[in-house]
């Protein structure tokens, strides 16, 4: 079978520790992450150091070798946890998209509707804000413009993915009569977007410029009045 150079991309940069399923067609591919195994201490190591590596350096200036440096090892160890350094980049943003989605995924639903959409919206935005997720994000920025296939997983994985949690909980309380929804999850959109807000925007253009929890809780505290106020009953 002759693949794409797309295809050919993503058939052997996946990585050993995720599944996933494969679309072709169009030169495009739709990754479904399944967690199959936890990765081994020195899957771990290797991409924490090459986070920050390509952070620091970006993903083309990265070399493998710079990357063995950091952790020991080998080229050996690297393609048997990860495939291929393609593979490493997926690893790294997976993670990171792992973590971030649970964030939705822990509503405290002994809480009043304010107070648990004030809670969880915080953590969301608080997570999205943090050093990490802006260097993740800029850097993700400018590797889609060289591989589509990579932001559509990252969109398809992370924003559309992370809502669901948040939707069904705004469902939930629409049935209860406590809301007023006609579309869930795109109330739910809108609400993880005014939760972010500018403060986003803001961390994205001025270097070394980070929120901090006092400027994220009023952010969160008026998206959250605002949203409510617009669907109460």
């Amino acid at each position: 079978m002759v693949l794409p150079s797309t295809e050919i991309f993503w058939y052997y940069a996946v990585p050993k520790s995720t599944k996933y399923i494969h679309y072709y067609g169009k030169n495009m591919i739709q990754a479904v992450s399944e967690e199959n195994k936890e990765l081994s201490v020195r899957g771990t190591l290797i991409i924490d150091k090459a986070q920050k590596l390509f952070f620091k350096h970006g993903f083309d200036e990265t070399s493998l070798e710079m990357i063995i440096n950091e952790t020991g090892g080998s080229r050996r160890a690297i393609y048997n946890e990860f495939g291929n350094k393609q593979g490493l980049l997926i690893a790294v943003i997976n993670r990171q998209l792992t973590k971030q989605t649970k964030m939705l995924t822990t509503i405290n639903q002994e809480l009043s509707p304010t107070e648990a959409l004030n809670d969880v919206c915080f953590r969301f935005s608080q997570g999205m804000l943090s050093e990490t997720l802006i260097s993740l994000y800029r850097f993700v920025v400018q590797q889609v413009v060289k591989l589509r296939e990579l932001g559509e997983m990252i969109f398809e994985r992370g924003p559309m993915r992370a809502v669901l949690p948040l939707a069904d909980y705004l469902e939930e309380l629409a049935a209860k009569g406590e809301l007023t929804i006609t579309d869930a999850h795109f109330s739910a959109q809108m609400l993880i977007e005014m939760s972010k807000g500018t403060l986003h925007t803001r961390s994205l253009l001025l270097p070394n410029t980070f929120a901090s929890d006092e400027e994220i809780t009023q952010q969160v505290s008026k998206a959250v009045s605002i949203f409510l106020k617009a669907h109460s009953k």
